[in-house]
């Protein structure tokens, strides 16, 4: 392995924010010399989740090099009220070994396997609430696939960026990106705020002038016919 490259590497990874402990992940990437391959992170910042996935590529000068990352703000998703108690039983549930446990047997108790049916089950009575639920409990998973309306449910609680490496003088951390992001999504509220203000304006006024023209069964305007044979108001000055 080229130690050198490895050493630049995870001097580079560490600003950007990972711990010292990413060099062996670096190692056992290195050791298979793919052309490229991603490593990953994500960290907690109140109550959401970022997650960071930085692209290594392989250059024929200078070894392997970082070209770019995509950082993601997944919002915590707040469940309703009503779907707080069968949250909290998805919550107590390992999907992930659930998964694994389909294939490797005696990894799930059957005290497991009948907790999720059980959950799923009810699920389907819930209608709509469910693709919440799943999205919550499953995105990020292997279970992630199964999730309905997936994309459009990502589009409503998660934002993201790319950030690429050009200048070695100007590095954009995690820190950094945990930031821009944070800025982008309260900018994304903010806008569909407007859009709904908007939208709800356009709709009164319609309403309104669709209302006021007629009153008690009249024409508000004047009927111009009417007003030819009458000939000019003869007003008093």
């Amino acid at each position: 392995m080229n130690e050198k490259n490895i050493s630049q590497l995870k001097t580079r990874l560490v600003q950007l924010g990972f711990e010292p402990s990413v060099e062996n992940m670096l190692r056992c990437h290195l050791c298979f010399q793919p052309a490229a391959f991603d490593l990953s992170c994500s960290q907690i910042v109140g109550i959401d989740l970022f997650q960071f996935v930085v692209h290594v590529e392989r250059s024929e000068k200078e070894g392997y090099v970082l070209r770019y990352y995509g950082a993601t703000l997944r919002k915590a998703v707040v469940l309703p009220q009503e779907l707080e108690v069968l949250g909290s039983a998805m919550k107590g549930i390992d999907w992930n070994g659930l998964v694994l446990g389909r294939s490797v047997m005696g990894k799930v108790s059957n005290d497991v396997t009948d907790a999720a049916f059980e959950v799923l089950e009810k699920m389907k009575l819930i209608g709509a609430g469910a693709d919440l639920l799943k999205f919550k409990f499953w995105v990020g998973t292997a279970l992630e696939p199964m999730i309905p309306q997936l994309s459009a449910q990502k589009a409503e609680w998660e934002i993201s960026e790319r950030f690429y490496f050009f200048d070695e003088t100007a590095l954009i951390t995690f820190d950094d990106a945990v930031r821009f992001l944070s800025s982008r999504w309260i900018e994304k509220q903010l806008l569909a705020k407007k859009k709904l203000l908007v939208k709800r304006t356009v709709a009164e006024n319609s309403s309104g002038s669709q209302g006021g023209s007629v009153s008690g069964g009249k024409l508000l305007s004047k009927n111009p016919r009417r007003l030819a044979r009458r000939g000019p108001d003869k007003s008093v000055s």
